[in-house]
């Protein structure tokens, strides 16, 4: 994979995206789809820096399969985290998220009350970012249990709401 042509956003360093980039690009490589042949990667970077890849995962039988970014997602919470800062798709063209993962997503945007941040990059890279609340304007967004959900940020660490 090229190294990704960065450019300036107001909410990720360039540091930040090129290494979300880099991680869903290499995750991308583990993509089981024995059926489409499409493979796609994403990474999800956590509030705390850390930075956990995903790629899809098909199945024979019809709606099993598992997107890239919710693995990701999966993969980051498997691991103890649950605070997010942003997500990254890698595929061959510029492909933003599908609904199912925003509002996943939204469920774990609600974890810190903050904006997620998107990145879709392609494989000649080129990507754009954009929030999540922009890309999924009227998610559902849950006001039962939300005490408990959040009492998931940072597995006790305090987080800071950016401006």
């Amino acid at each position: 994979m090229k190294k990704p042509k960065i450019s300036k956003n107001p909410w990720l360093t360039d540091k930040e995206v090129a290494a979300l980039i880099f991680v869903a690009g290499k995750t991308r490589q583990n993509a089981f789809c024995h059926r489409s042949k499409h493979k796609i990667g994403a990474s999800v970077l956590t509030i705390d820096g850390q930075i956990f890849g995903g790629c899809n995962v098909e199945s024979v039988i019809s709606g099993l399969g598992t997107c890239a970014e919710r693995c990701a997602i999966d993969n980051a919470v498997a691991n103890g985290h649950y605070s997010f800062r942003a997500l990254c798709c890698v595929d061959s063209k510029l492909t933003p998220c599908c609904g199912a993962c925003l509002q996943y997503l939204t469920l774990f945007s609600q974890v810190i009350d903050d904006e997620v941040y998107l990145v879709n990059a392609d494989t000649n890279g080129n990507f754009e970012v954009d929030k999540l609340s922009q890309a999924l304007p009227f998610g559902y967004r849950t006001e039962s249990n939300l005490e408990e959900i959040q009492s998931f940020n940072g597995k006790g660490k305090k987080h800071k709401k950016r401006p």
